[in-house]
Order: C-alpha cells, then structure tokens, then sequence
C-alpha cells in the first residue's frame, strides 16, 4: 500500500477522485476541512433529516456530500418529494421551467439525472435506466461508492446546464 497525503481545493476535488479511480485507487474520502464562511447556512433541517433516516449507514456521507455540493456551490435547490417521501429534488434556482434536474433516492442508493440517454455512455457508475423514451430521468448513478461522486457532479453538471436553458 502507498500512503500519500493530497492538498486539493474543495472544487479540484471531484477532477482528483476521479482521476484516481480511473486509475484503480481504492480510497476513503474524510473532510477535515472546515467552511471559512459560517454564514452560509447548513442543509435544510428536513433534507438532512430524510438523508440521515433513508440511507444507509456506509452511503450517507456520499448521499450528504452530493447534495451539500450541489446546493451550497452551485446554488440548487433541494426540496423534498411527497408528504410521505423518500426521496430530495433538486432544482436550478429562479423560475421553474422543468422539473427537478436530479432525484436524489437514498433509500435506493442512487441518483436520477434529467440528462439525454446517451450522457452514459461511457460512465463508470452511472447507466441508462430501461425506460421509455419520454422518462425525463434515464440515467441512473449508484452512489454506493465514494469513487462514483465525481461521475454524479458531472452528470449533474449537465442537467444543471440543460434545465437553466430550457
């Protein structure tokens, strides 16, 4: 085993891990970092709530990272589904012209992204769901894997981008 220590900023992060799984790394990801900005605020209570209740213990700090990220460095906004819900939506902010551009299902261990079809092809996670053709999330990202977050961002990147100019 090769142990090293890495100094990264938090938005080289998702290009670094994924560099170092296409390379066969096998890692464990810990944070010690701390926010130098205590006024942005922490995950809404009732998102973090569902994310702690629904996945597993090994998952949930992918599942919290994912939807940190998304919210606090690229401003979406994560909403819960239904009443009984097991699931968080994540939109782009300001006027809704779609829907939610990510499902985020921790209860299943995985992420649902509004992207084309073919925004899997050559993933490593990530894959086309067997839907039909009007389904507006068929790619499907098990984050069983903290290796598999870098693949999530960038798909995530795209719906992001394709629902801001719909």
């Amino acid at each position: 085993m090769i142990k090293v220590t890495i100094e990264a900023e938090p938005a080289e992060m998702p290009a670094l891990l994924q560099a170092l799984a296409a390379h066969g790394a096998e890692f464990t990801l810990r944070s010690t970092a701390q926010s130098a900005d205590r006024s942005r605020p922490a995950l809404d209570p009732t998102v973090l709530d569902l994310l702690r209740t629904r996945a597993p213990a090994q998952q949930l700090d992918h599942f919290v990272s994912f939807v940190e990220t998304e919210v606090h460095e690229h401003g979406a906004v994560a909403e819960l589904g239904t009443d009984k819900t097991s699931y968080v939506k994540l939109y782009v902010p300001g006027p809704r012209k779609v829907g939610a551009y990510c499902y985020v299902r921790p209860d299943r261990g995985y992420l649902d992204f509004r992207v084309p079809i073919d925004a899997a092809d050559g993933c490593r996670f990530a894959y086309a769901r067997d839907v039909q053709r009007d389904n507006a999330h068929p790619v499907r990202c098990p984050l069983t894997k903290a290796d598999a977050l870098p693949e999530a961002h960038r798909l995530s990147a795209l719906a992001r981008e394709i629902a801001q100019n719909a």
